[in-house]
Formats: structure tokens, C-alpha cells, sequence
């Protein structure tokens, strides 16, 4: 099956084609979905550079170093998302194994991981349209949450545990079907992400005092 048949596949079909892509892994299409899911985040961390200028107390707030911070989150973007797709897969395979699983970790779970990913590219693209509206800002950090922003964060917040619990989805289909190991026992270990980013969240509102 081609490339754009796993992806459309992946998205409508979950379940069976989870199953295909367990067994027969291409890692350079979880690459790709990977690279371009870290892309799109990067042009999102610019564009919200450029939106958001944070003035720290103590620090050099000149424009040389503000370039410097853009720069940097730049390359945070593109290089985050490699780290816990091989970070994140590694943990979920040691699980999957501790749990019984027998499926291989390269390319077997590496290639399920970076395909329940898929939808972090949607989180890209919305990322990026919401950076895009939102007003340019200037934000002491001494006196006020630099979560604080804007009700548009407080959304996209909330469209990413969305876009989490869709990836939760293909995960646990994944995990199935590489490590062959109990309905149960993939799905516990395909919600850590996801509850993890519920608890970053919920602790994120509650700086805020929404919760």
C-alpha cells in the first residue's frame, strides 16, 4: 500500500490498518509524518514568537536577544517532536514488553508510534491559524502568567486533549497488534500520553485560576 493509502487509511480505518502497518512497519513513513509534524510546529513557534514579545526582569530584553529566543524555540519545535516520538515509543514498547508483548521496538513500534502521531499534524495546522489571528502582545513575566494570553490558548488547549484522545485511539490499535497483547493492557498503556497531557493541562488552568 502506498504512503497515502496508510495515511488515509490510518484515519478512517484505524483498527485494520494499524494491523497492516504492525505487520509490514516502514519507518521512513513514520519519518515523514514526524518531519512534517515538526515542521508545522516550528512555523507556529516563529509565528507566535513574532506575536508574543515577554519582557523578564533581570534578563537582557534587547532586540539581539530576542532573535536569539525565536531561534531557539525555532529549533525546540523541530527537534521535541523527534525526542518523544523515540523517547515516548521506547517507553510504550518496554511497557508493551513488560505486559507480555513480543512485537520488536525498531521498526515495528517505532513506526505505530510515529503513525498515532498522524493527527499531531491537524495540531500543527490549527496551532498555526490561531497564531496567526491573535493579536501581538507584550507580557511582564514579574506580573502576569504568561499562560494568561488569551481565551485563544484556553482553546487550543482544549482541541489538543481532543486531537490526544484521537491519537490515544490509533495508539492502542497499534499496541495491539505490534505486541499481540491483551485489549486491556493496550489500552492502559496507549492513555498514559494522554492522561499525562490531561494532568499538564488541568495544572496549566489551574495557574490561571480557570480550575
Amino acid at each position: 500500500m502506498s504512503f497515502i493509502e496508510n495515511i488515509v487509511g490510518t484515519i478512517t480505518n484505524p483498527k485494520n490498518e494499524m494491523e497492516k502497518i504492525a505487520e509490514h512497519p516502514m519507518i521512513e513513513e513514520a519519518v515523514m509524518i514526524i518531519g512534517v509534524y515538526g515542521i508545522l510546529t516550528a512555523i507556529a513557534a516563529y509565528i507566535l514568537s513574532n506575536k508574543i514579545t515577554y519582557i523578564i526582569p533581570g534578563f537582557d530584553n534587547t532586540s539581539s536577544m530576542r532573535s536569539l529566543m525565536i531561534l531557539s524555540s525555532i529549533v525546540a519545535a523541530l527537534i521535541v517532536p523527534i525526542i518523544i516520538w523515540l523517547i515516548g515509543g521506547g517507553v510504550i514498547h518496554l511497557l508493551s514488553m513488560a505486559a507480555g508483548g513480543e512485537g520488536k521496538f525498531y521498526p515495528q513500534m517505532l513506526t505505530v508510534v510515529g503513525f498515532s502521531m498522524l493527527p499531531m499534524i491537524l495540531s500543527g495546522i490549527i496551532s498555526i491559524g490561531i497564531y496567526s489571528m491573535i493579536e501581538p502582545q507584550v507580557i511582564d513575566i514579574s506580573s502576569s502568567d504568561p499562560m494568561a494570553l488569551s481565551p485563544s490558548f484556553i482553546a487550543l488547549a482544549l482541541i489538543g486533549i481532543i486531537i490526544q484522545v484521537w491519537s490515544t485511539i490509533i495508539l492502542y490499535f497499534g499496541i495491539r497488534n505490534a505486541h499481540k497483547i491483551s485489549s486491556a493492557s493496550s489500552a492502559i498503556i496507549a492513555a498514559i500520553p494522554l492522561v499525562l497531557s490531561v494532568i499538564s493541562t488541568a495544572w496549566s488552568f489551574r495557574g490561571i485560576g480557570i480550575l
